[in-house]
């Protein structure tokens, strides 16, 4: 069943998915689109601030889409997005963290007759919410029935 912009507000408050970054996930993300060493040279993140390898915060960003996608998009009639009012990556994502997307609908603009701007908070978590790794605002297309 496809959800409109009448009936978006049933996914207001709810937390989807898991998925686990991987070292190999995180050096082939960053060799190609964001390569600092705290990215792409183990041994050296070792002995940074960050004690570990880290994902890059776009990288965050397309696994947080990922899921975002498969537990709310997939069955929302979306038309696209307006972009982001917020982006944040309080803690860096490192090998073997678990990651589950939270959602909660901040309001919902009616544009023209054919859609509206679903002002989505997205919340991504670690190991069972155990640390927030990204914290955006987007703004959603979404047909009317």
């Amino acid at each position: 069943m496809t959800v409109f912009l009448d009936d978006v507000r049933r996914w207001d408050g709810q937390s989807y998915g898991t998925y686990e970054a991987t070292e190999a996930e995180i050096l082939e993300f960053a060799e190609r689109y964001d390569p600092q060493w705290f990215h792409t040279d183990p041994d050296r993140a070792a002995d940074s601030i960050y004690g570990d390898l880290i994902a890059s915060g776009w990288h965050t960003a397309s696994m947080s889409m990922r899921l975002f996608v498969d537990g709310f998009l997939d069955e929302t009639a979306t038309l696209g997005a307006k972009g982001l009012d917020r982006l944040r990556w309080p803690t860096p994502v490192v090998p073997g963290d678990e990651l589950t997307v939270h959602s909660t609908i901040e309001g919902i603009a009616e544009e023209t007759d054919d859609y509206g701007v679903v002002r989505w908070g997205v919340e991504t978590t670690a190991n069972d919410g155990e640390k927030t790794v990204l914290a955006i605002e987007a703004l959603v297309l979404v047909a009317t029935a």
